[in-house]
Order: C-alpha cells, then sequence, then structure tokens
C-alpha cells in the first residue's frame, strides 16, 4: 500500500470511516464529492487590489468547505493530496494568462509556528510542493520555494473583520533574501486579498516579478460580486 493509502486509511480510522465532504460513510473523501470539487473549473476571483491576478478553484462553501476544514482542524494530512491538485488548476490558469518563459517559483503564503505545531504539517508548504511537483511532470521549469515568513506580532487572520485583517497584514510579511524570480503565490483559501496584497508589495519591493495566486477556495463575496466562469 503507498504512503497516501497509509494516510488515508489512518484518517478513516481517526474520524470513523466517514467522507469529510458530504459525511456519508466510508473513505476520507468519496468518489463523488472528489468529483464534485475536481469539476470545478479556475475562475478569477474579484479582488479590489488583486483583480485578474488570483484564482480560486471554488467559494468557500459546501463540500470544498468541509475537506478544507477537515484537513486544517482535523490533522487530515490524507487530504492534502486532494487539495493540492485543485491548487494546480489555480495556478495553471495563473500561468497561463501571465507566464511566456523561463523558469518559476511556487512560494506558499507563510503559516504561524503555532498553526504548524497544533495541524502537524505546514499545509501551503504541501500544497505548494505538490502544485510544483505535478507541474514539473509536464516539462515546466517550477520549484516549491519559502520565500515570505511572518513578521512578529503578527495574528492569526482567522475570526478577524476586513479593517482588522488589513491592519494585521500591512508591513506583516517579509520577502528572504534570494535572487529575483518569477513568482506565483500559493494559499489555501482567499478572502479579502489582505494576506495576497501584503505579499505582493513584499516580493516586488524584493524585485521579484510576481505572475499571481493560486488558490484552492475563495470566500463568497458579501457584496454580491460572482466570479465569471472561463
Amino acid at each position: 500500500m503507498r504512503w497516501r493509502g497509509l494516510l488515508e486509511a489512518a484518517a478513516d480510522l481517526a474520524w470513523g470511516g466517514s467522507c469529510a465532504g458530504c459525511g456519508r460513510p466510508g473513505p476520507v473523501c468519496c468518489p463523488a464529492c472528489a468529483r464534485l470539487v475536481r469539476g470545478q473549473p479556475p475562475r478569477p476571483v474579484p479582488l479590489d487590489d488583486l483583480a485578474g491576478v488570483v484564482w480560486a478553484r471554488g467559494e468557500y462553501a459546501d463540500e470544498l468547505r468541509a475537506l478544507i476544514l477537515a484537513c486544517k482542524e482535523r490533522q487530515g494530512l490524507g487530504l492534502v493530496p486532494l487539495l493540492a491538485e485543485l491548487a494546480v488548476g489555480s495556478v495553471a490558469a495563473v500561468l497561463r494568462e501571465s507566464w511566456r518563459s523561463g523558469p518559476v517559483v511556487v512560494m506558499p503564503i507563510p503559516s504561524s509556528r503555532a498553526t504548524v505545531a497544533a495541524r502537524g504539517f505546514d499545509l501551503t508548504w504541501l500544497l505548494a510542493r505538490g502544485v510544483a511537483r505535478r507541474l514539473n511532470r509536464l516539462g515546466m521549469q517550477i520549484r516549491a520555494q519559502r520565500g515570505l515568513v511572518l513578521a512578529a506580532g503578527t495574528r492569526d487572520q482567522v475570526g478577524l473583520g476586513v479593517v482588522d485583517r488589513t491592519v494585521n497584514r500591512q508591513h506583516s510579511l517579509r520577502a528572504l533574501p534570494g535572487p529575483a524570480a518569477q513568482v506565483v503565490l500559493v494559499d489555501d483559501i482567499v478572502t479579502t486579498g489582505a494576506t495576497l496584497t501584503a505579499a505582493a508589495h513584499e516580493l516586488e519591493a524584493a524585485g521579484h516579478r510576481l505572475l499571481g495566486a493560486g488558490v484552492v477556495a475563495a470566500t463568497p463575496r458579501r457584496d454580491g460580486r460572482r466570479w465569471r466562469s472561463l
């Protein structure tokens, strides 16, 4: 049995053998839920400061929301490969719109040490590695690299409102030293875009060229603006 099968088996034991997406008895993600989330095409997220730059595979709702929450809150390492597969589609959409040639760095939005310790793994880093690995199989020059770190005193964004998120992320990220590169950011969820905006400013100030950001899901807009389909 391959490592993925072992992880899924362990998750089934921990969660009582039910799908994290729909709750039906079975594997950690049943075939129906897997088909549902895989069937959502990547779409640009209508963010004011990053319009056309951020792409997501679906809204943070229903089965996709349940799968992400299960991965993040229940130490669901067995769901990481599926979420990385979804992120590949978003990153591929970014590359199709913005990339022309040359090597690309897939860079995760950093998680706090406390978050990584609580989960037992670094989700965004695993997503970035999964994206790079899959796209490299297609012959592209893509590698995953940690290029951003959280500044001291930065709070977790969970539970913060729009204004607090923006204030919290101002000067909250720092680009690590390194040669200039073409960068695609990777994250699991985008809400207001404050984190991605802060990351974009840091990377550009450090001399990098930001191609865009690929995320798994986007929180539905409260102002009623919808995504346009491709």
